[in-house]
């Protein structure tokens, strides 16, 4: 079934309406890991794994490595350490122990301590459906499910961002019209959505 422009709407079962956490203060250093896609329950920090695992290409993961720095460079976080530097640490943390054996919060809060940031952002992206169509017409529609977990490194505290989306048809959701008007009646990419759910996420999560 072919879906059509005038039906179009983006349907966020996310964050829409969730409340902020306070900010994070401008002089802590912030750390920011690789976006994880998951392929065992052991990577998980939360909920278990989709029945079939999306594909993900390093390409996509790349580009949104890069949308999320783009976005905490322009933050009022004075240090703010990117995935190249996080990827040490990893590297160092796993040559003292293989990585299925830690807890992965303990994995992380060790990778942390190791760049000795204040704060580690962890972002995941568990589910990724390419568009198929074009931005006028699709045979099947994109949609994305991505985490961001804020770890404060002295003490565990976890801050959660959870975000899924996909778009579906006017007709199927009338309670989402303001999207559909937003993005001008165009079917969009999985990365034009999770740059939203970036943007929003990091407001949310106090960065």
């Amino acid at each position: 079934m072919r879906y059509i422009i005038l039906a179009l709407l983006l349907v966020c079962t996310a964050c829409a309406g969730t409340t902020p956490w306070p900010a994070v203060e401008s002089q802590v250093t912030l750390a920011v890991a690789h976006f994880v896609h998951p392929q065992h329950d052991w990577e998980l920090m939360a909920g278990v794994l989709p029945e079939e695992v999306s594909v993900v290409t390093q390409e996509s993961l790349d580009a949104l490595d890069g949308q999320l720095a783009a976005l905490l460079e322009k933050s009022d976080l004075r240090t703010v350490l990117h995935a190249a530097s996080v990827q040490g640490c990893e590297e160092i943390v796993q040559a003292e122990k293989e990585r299925p054996r830690f807890e992965t919060l303990e994995y992380w809060k060790s990778v942390g301590t190791c760049i000795k940031a204040d704060y580690l952002l962890v972002p995941y992206v568990s589910q990724w459906q390419e568009r198929e169509g074009g931005e006028w017409g699709v045979t099947r529609p994109a949609s994305v499910t991505l985490d961001l977990y804020l770890i404060k490194t002295a003490s565990g505290e976890v801050r959660r961002y959870h975000f899924e989306e996909e778009q579906q048809g006017l007709a199927e959701n009338l309670l989402k019209g303001g999207r559909f008007f937003k993005r001008k009646g165009r079917w969009i990419t999985p990365l034009e959505i999770a740059a939203e759910a970036l943007e929003e996420g990091t407001r949310v999560l106090g960065l």
